[in-house]
Parts: C-alpha cells; structure tokens; sequence
C-alpha cells in the first residue's frame, strides 16, 4: 500500500494489472490519476495528467509515475483513500488503496513501531529463513508489517488479553471521549455487568471479575437502571478493592456516609435479591502494561509468528531434494513443528498448565461433576 505525507510531494509509480498480467498502455493513451474517498464517490483532489516519460514509469509494462503536490495533499484528510487510474486506450479505470499520513504520524501498533520492527526481522530473521525459504528482497515493507499485525492479533486472541492498556468503556463512546483519551491509546467497549442477588450477599463484598484484565486503573464504578442518565449511584473510589492482576473487583464501604443519596430503588434492588441486567456500568483501563519486560518471550513469539505466516504464504514443499555432480541433500518442512514451538511457549509443554497463560491468567482447573 502506497502511503502518502500531508504537506509533502507524493511521487510513486503503480503497475496496472488485470487478472494477474500487466496491462500494457498505448504511448498515445491518455492517463490520469484522481484520488477519492473510499468510498469511491467523495472526491479528494483534481485529476492529473500522467506523463509516459516521467522517471518510473513505463507504460508498455502497464507501470504509471503519478504525481501530486504538496498543496494537494495537505488538503487530505489522514486515513485510507483510493487512487483512481483512468486511461483513454485501454479503455480502463484500475483502483489501487492509499494510506494519508501526517508527517509526524507513526505507524505503530500494540507492541511495534513499523519501521522498526521491519528493519529488525529483515536483519535477523528473515535473514536466517531466506536461504530455504524465500529472498528477505521479494518482501515489501507494508507485507511485513501487515504480518506484524496478524500475528500480534491472533497471539491475544489467543491469550485472550489486550497486549497495551486499553480504555474500556460501558456504552460506546462519545467523540469528546474518544478526543480526551491520550494519543494512541486503544479503546473499546464492554458492556455493563449484570446485578445479581449473591453480589452483596455471604462472603461476597461486591464481588466483580471484570472481563478483560489485568486491570489498570478502575476510573468509574456505578449502579444505573433503568436509564444510565437516570437513577445513578456512583461507587465512592475509597470502596473499591482491586486485584489488578486477575481484575478482581471488591466493595467494601469505607465511609460512615455517602454523599449521593440512595434512591428507594437502588435499596430495593439491594435488599429484593433479582437480577438486573446491565446494571453495573464499569469504565477501566486493561492489559499488558510494558510487555517487553513483564513477557519479554511474549515479544519473541509474535516476532516467530509473523515469519511464520509469510513463510506459509510461500507454500513450502514438505519434502524436496537436490541433485548435482558429487552432492545430494534432501530436505523436509514440517510447518506444524513450528506451530508447535510457539504453541509450548503460550500453554506450556504437553501435560502441564504452564506458558505465557498461566502466567497470564493464573492456573487453570476444571471440575467434573
């Protein structure tokens, strides 16, 4: 994907292809270049003339130079957007995806600055896996990094745990909320809690486990029913036990008075014992807070599985051999054995109840009736 900077001349080359093969362009062809919202309807810029003898192009191997301006593109707004190549012979429009980008905009995600990582697993890794699989030069940056990504997700997906703090918020949040959230924090949304009768009740203190942990910072607690603008009691921040590791939450009233008086509903859904669905609203911050020194092997296997998954994209034989005067090698490649790899690092070796889960979430257990 071709990324483009506000306030900056944009100048690249793309390659019209269809159904695989280049497109060769005629050296009469007219060809512009206009770049849309992706929506394909809201336009972004003029269109511009695309020149056959500009430096990169070269139209009979369907390669287009485009060029924009700096007054062009700092009228874009940052975000994805679509360039649109339209050419008088072929008769064609071809559509190809761009990143806008702010100058000073870095491209991170959870766990990784682009650039750097990149640069980092062209110099090691894929160094190492190159002689077998692939040449680390066929790789573009934004293939890597799109690995990066996959891998990152599906690693807490796994682990089930955001791998940076993350703002979870009960309803779906406002603009101002989202604009009051520090630079790059992550945020979504989990749903208020159900108020059952065991919650006050025996040895329970207002017992919580929040869905998503560890927990940071627990900044809202309040009971809300039925409307959330309506009938609020806010939890006091002094009642609030918190076991930040598992997200264990424990009430415990700590002052002889409240300021908020109790509404006669509240007290009845205290003391009548029914459920209430969504009543409990929780507004938190959750996750890993500096993995590379908590997990630091939790780094490692990302970096693992992002090789890994553009290795398979190179559908390795699983067996193969080479022939010449005075030599014969044979090799296999078994990629399950490197799933594996990563698979002991996040659960433990087989029989166990070890890996980066149980340090995560603690020992699991299992109890049959």
């Amino acid at each position: 994907m071709t990324t483009i900077l506000n306030n900056n001349a944009a100048r690249f080359a793309v390659t019209v292809q269809a159904n695989g093969a280049s497109v060769p362009i005629g050296a009469d062809s007219t060809v512009t270049a206009q770049l849309f919202a992706t929506d394909g309807v809201t336009q972004l810029s003029q269109a511009v003339a695309c020149d056959s003898g500009a430096t990169g192009a070269d139209w009979p191997a369907g390669v287009v130079a485009v060029a924009f301006d700096a007054q062009t593109t700092g009228a874009l707004p940052v975000g994805a957007a679509m360039l649109v190549l339209s050419s008088s012979d072929p008769a064609l429009v071809k559509r190809f995806p761009i990143q806008v980008q702010a100058p000073t905009t870095i491209e991170r995600s959870a766990l990784f600055v682009k650039d750097f990582i990149v640069d980092e697993l062209r110099a090691d890794r894929l160094m190492l896996a190159s002689s077998n699989f692939f040449s680390g030069d066929t790789l573009s940056d934004d293939y890597l990094w799109q690995k990066v990504l996959a891998a990152e997700s599906e690693i807490a997906h796994t682990l089930r745990v955001p791998l940076a703090p993350t703002q979870f918020f009960p309803y779906p949040p406002t603009e101002q909320e989202i604009a009051a959230l520090p630079a790059g924090m992550p945020y979504a949304v989990d749903p208020p809690y159900d108020y059952g009768p065991e919650f006050f009740q025996g040895d329970s203190w207002g017992y919580l486990a929040t869905r998503q942990k560890p927990v940071q910072s627990i900044q809202l607690m309040q009971f809300a029913y039925p409307d959330p603008a309506a009938m609020i009691f806010v939890v006091p921040q002094d009642w609030i036990r918190l076991d930040q590791k598992y997200g264990v939450v424990r009430l415990v009233p700590a002052t002889y008075a409240v300021s908020v008086p109790l509404s006669s509903f509240i007290m009845q859904a205290i003391s009548a014992g029914r459920t209430i669905p969504f009543m409990l609203e929780v507004k938190y911050i959750a996750g890993i807070s500096d993995a590379r020194r908590e997990y630091p092997e939790l780094v490692d296997i990302i970096k693992k599985l992002a090789v890994l998954k553009a290795i398979e994209d190179a559908f390795p034989a699983q067996s193969g051999s080479i022939s010449a005067d005075g030599l014969s090698q044979s090799m296999s490649v078994d990629m399950s054995k490197y799933r594996e790899t990563i698979d002991v690092t996040l659960n433990g070796e087989p029989g166990t109840n070890g890996g980066l889960m149980t340090a995560i979430h603690g020992i699991r257990v299992g109890v049959l009736g």
